[in-house]
């Protein structure tokens, strides 16, 4: 294990050489856009574990997926048989814990990324505007008049006003100070009119995140899969809903009443 900062260690799985690289944000947010995308990204390009990395800024928390346990970590992974080579950064959960937890965790991030040769940061989130209709599916934000610009020339439309929260923010904030080239993607979340986006999930904002990013990165990146993971998840909180509406029913059907303590 290599210790950056006190409170947080990166166990290296994997050593990479990634110059020229891109480092993907891929943590959960708004909708799941980041954390799918990631998902995407791993299973499409058959990436292997490059580091896990562990903090007490992370939620305190074990999580079992079948008979075995783990602890809440974030996971770089590399993925070297294409040009310009990746890292992609995700996990169950963001830095908590305030500004200094994220700062902390993310920074380090960073330091292990320039040492592999990454020059390039790229944030994948998704956000809830005011104005639905108005807003494009996928906004970007840059920190350097050269990244706006490229921006604005594969047509995406720029953030200019408000703030960005969360790692999606900071992480490409920090690259920026470090002279990396550095921008932040948010795909649209939607109204609830599906049975995902009425548990918070929009796989379909993934989606339109992923489609830019192979545009920006000149990326062979087949879409095609993205499709059935939406139907699997479209069917998962399907069923969960129509589970949800039978209880309720049965519930009424009782007389059931709600006490509150």
């Amino acid at each position: 294990m290599k210790e950056y900062y006190p409170d947080t260690i990166i166990k290296i799985v994997e050593e990479y050489n990634m110059k020229g690289g891109v480092l993907v944000q891929c943590f959960p947010g708004q909708g799941l856009v980041g954390r799918i995308a990631g998902m995407h990204l791993i299973e499409s390009y058959n990436a292997k574990m490059a580091a896990k990395i562990y903090s007490s800024y992370f939620p305190h928390l074990v999580i079992f997926q079948g008979r075995l346990g783990k602890l809440i970590h974030a996971e770089l992974w590399g993925i070297d048989q294409i040009a310009p080579p990746f890292l992609v950064l995700t996990g169950e959960s963001q830095p908590q814990e305030g500004p200094q937890g994220m700062f902390q965790v993310l920074n380090s991030v960073i330091d292990l990324a320039e040492d592999w040769g990454i020059e390039k940061v790229v944030a994948i989130g998704g956000f809830k505007p005011a104005k639905m209709k108005d807003t494009p599916d996928v906004t970007g934000f840059a920190y350097t008049d050269k990244e706006a610009d490229f921006l604005e020339d594969h047509k995406v439309k720029l953030f200019t006003e408000g703030r960005v929260s969360g790692a999606v923010g900071v992480l490409t904030a920090l690259a920026a100070e470090r002279g990396l080239t550095s921008f932040g993607l948010m795909g649209k979340v939607r109204a609830r009119d599906k049975p995902s986006l009425a548990f918070g999930v929009d796989p379909y904002a993934s989606k339109d995140v992923l489609t830019v990013l192979s545009d920006l990165l000149d990326m062979d990146l087949d879409l095609s899969k993205m499709d059935k993971m939406i139907e699997d998840i479209e069917r998962t909180e399907e069923n969960a809903m129509k589970l949800i509406e039978k209880l309720d029913s049965s519930k009424k059907e009782k007389g059931d009443k709600s006490y509150y303590i």
